[in-house]
């Protein structure tokens, strides 16, 4: 377990904040209105196939931006039963293959 560096930015007109692992493989950087990116180290290779490290922001595989997501996603609506059914055995599935934790509060 590495710690973690939780860095304030009280000048900086873009961002409030940052926090991050010892090795800074990743980065949650909350913007000036305080809304969170993760950005995750990538290998990136130029034109030429040399590989070098690179941060890259998970928001833009998104179609929608994270503040967009918090204000003005809507999410809801009952599924049909057979879909309901397929996309819990989906979510299960996943869960079980990724052992990725859900969010914990301090």
């Amino acid at each position: 377990m590495q710690n973690i560096t939780i860095g304030r930015f009280e000048k900086d007109p873009q961002a409030q904040g940052c926090i991050e692992p010892a090795d800074k493989r990743w980065q949650l950087v909350i913007d000036k209105d305080g809304y969170p990116h993760l950005y995750v180290e990538v290998n990136i290779a130029d034109d030429d196939g040399v590989k070098t490290k690179g941060m890259f922001c998970l928001e833009d595989m998104m179609h929608i931006t994270v503040k967009e997501l918090m204000d003005e996603g809507e999410f809801g609506g009952a599924l049909p039963p057979e879909e309901e059914e397929e996309a819990m055995a989906e979510y299960l599935a996943s869960r079980e293959k990724t052992g990725i934790p859900c969010p914990r509060k301090l």
